[in-house]
């Protein structure tokens, strides 16, 4: 499901609580979730990965950068995977509400993708079409399929702030390089000093020097750069994945709702265009999700005008509880102007 999955794979190395209601067992957790995917893909989420609102809007609200990421695409860019991606550029998109049962003994995440002939962690053929599922136990424990695997995505996909201590430490020892072709073997070089005693995490290390992932703040980056690094700081939330060998024992289906996605894409953009306290919309004329103004205008009433050079500073923008609203609102019945209903 997730492109930013990917991310991790590639480079080595809390938000609130998800949305759950203890159930009158006590051995299991009400829990609704959330995919968008092509209608052929189905919407029962089997080797699926979901999202709770906040995690799935982290996952959708890249969308909208699309017309941007997608102009200069390079193998080695985080674009040349979200541009290829079925579950953001098929023409026939739905979105699904899933409620569930599921036992609430988390297991480590495993990044399901729909396949377009190859697995984007391994590199290896697949089924065109079909999810491919990996289980991301590099960062845990290995992964226990009979169960719901959860990824917190503030912890996973926020950029890392670096303390005080640690960003003298890598300014100090690898600064003057940090914009040069040597500064990730300055980095390696510096491992245990920079780890030990500046006090620096692996993903402080991973986010110093440039790379085709995180370009925002370099000389020359993109806006969109920087709206990507910080959709994860203003959502958080969870995703959530269901694997087959756990339907039916750590998860079980209780009712779902599928829609077409350009009814949710509708719901979330009046959401924030009514959010728009400076007219900035009614400035770039009739709507046109692919204009540079109009996509500019999105970000800036969703992240604050801060948030087109830093990942770092506080974000502004409209406050997180409105967008999400505008989220779960598609999928209320039709006479309470939720979305119809689209059969599968």
């Amino acid at each position: 499901m997730r492109s930013f999955a990917v991310f991790a794979a590639l480079l080595c190395c809390c938000a609130a609580s998800p949305l759950r209601v203890v159930s009158e067992e006590a051995s299991t957790t009400n829990l609704t979730v959330y995919h968008v995917n092509p209608k052929s893909a189905g919407a029962l989420p089997v080797n699926m990965d979901t999202g709770d609102a906040l995690g799935d809007l982290y996952f959708y609200l890249g969308q909208f950068l699309l017309p941007l990421e997608c102009k200069n695409v390079s193998k080695q860019s985080r674009a040349h995977f979200d541009c290829d991606n079925p579950e953001r550029v098929d023409p026939n998109l739905v979105a699904t509400k899933v409620d569930m049962r599921v036992d609430p003994e988390w297991t480590t995440y495993s990044a399901c993708n729909l396949c377009n002939g190859t697995d984007p962690f391994t590199q290896q053929p697949c089924k065109l079409g079909t999810y491919i599922c990996d289980c991301e136990s590099r960062h845990g424990p290995p992964c226990d399929h009979t169960k719901v695997g959860q990824e917190n995505i503030t912890e996973h996909f926020a950029p890392s702030i670096p303390s005080p201590s640690c960003n003298s430490t890598l300014y100090k020892l690898c600064g003057e390089k940090r914009h040069g072709d040597q500064c990730f073997d300055c980095v390696k070089e510096h491992y245990m000093k920079l780890h030990f005693l500046g006090g620096c995490q692996d993903r402080d290390l991973e986010e110093f020097c440039p790379n085709p992932w995180h370009t925002c703040g370099e000389p020359n980056g993109p806006d969109w750069s920087c709206w990507e690094e910080n959709i994860p700081r203003k959502t958080g939330g969870f995703w959530y994945s269901s694997m087959a060998e756990g339907k039916g024992k750590g998860w079980q289906v209780q009712s779902m709702k599928t829609i077409k996605e350009e009814c949710l894409k509708d719901h979330v953009m009046t959401a924030v265009e009514k959010a728009d306290k400076e007219a900035c919309f009614p400035a770039c004329g009739k709507r046109n999700i692919t204009a540079t103004c109009w996509i500019g205008c999105f970000f800036d009433t969703l992240l604050g005008k801060d948030a087109r050079k830093s990942s770092s500073r506080p974000l502004g923008g409209m406050a997180i509880a409105d967008v999400e609203r505008g989220w779960t609102s598609a999928f209320l019945p039709e006479d309470q102007g939720g979305c119809a209903e689209e059969s599968m």
